[in-house]
């Protein structure tokens, strides 16, 4: 391959449209820094944000979201609350490791705006359905919203 060859392919490469996601958290250290990053890429366009319990409770998850997202200039994604206990043990949070609201010591100002109406789970659902094989599902957290989703619709998997 030439020279011209390896930059036409690499301007293509670049070029991308972005990938279209559903990123579904546990916003605690390690998610917010994967959400930062996702935010600062333009490879990514982030559809929702999808909360669940684990590093911290799942209602500290959400302001903690939507905090990060207000913080970057996103307030426009949606982010919508799933489950507040896992499927089949007890809810084990990490304060220890994560710090008190799940994001070390950060000092994140509340959110201006709170989640969606719909639950974590209908909003794989509904998403996938409208946007049927463009999607892909980003789960950083547990995986409890996505098995309440395919208990909504089992196709939700194919969709993705």
């Amino acid at each position: 391959m030439g020279e011209d060859e390896r930059v036409r392919a690499h301007e293509v490469d670049t070029a991308r449209a972005p990938i279209p996601l559903i990123v579904d958290v546990d916003t605690g250290i390690d998610d917010a820094l994967a959400l930062l990053y996702l935010l600062a890429s333009p490879e990514a366009e982030i559809a929702a944000v999808l909360c669940t319990a684990g590093n911290v409770p799942v209602h500290q998850v959400a302001a903690n979201t939507l905090a990060w997202l207000e913080v970057c200039g996103r307030p426009d994604i949606e982010v919508a609350v799933g489950s507040a206990v896992p499927l089949v043990a007890p809810l084990m949070t990490t304060e220890d490791t994560h710090g008190p609201r799940g994001v070390g010591y950060a000092e994140l100002p509340a959110p201006t705006r709170g989640p969606s109406a719909r639950s974590a789970a209908e909003a794989w659902v509904e998403l996938t359905r409208e946007r049927p094989g463009e999607l892909t599902g980003l789960v950083t957290g547990p995986l409890t919203n996505l098995a309440l989703a395919v208990r909504l619709d089992p196709g939700v998997l194919t969709r993705l």
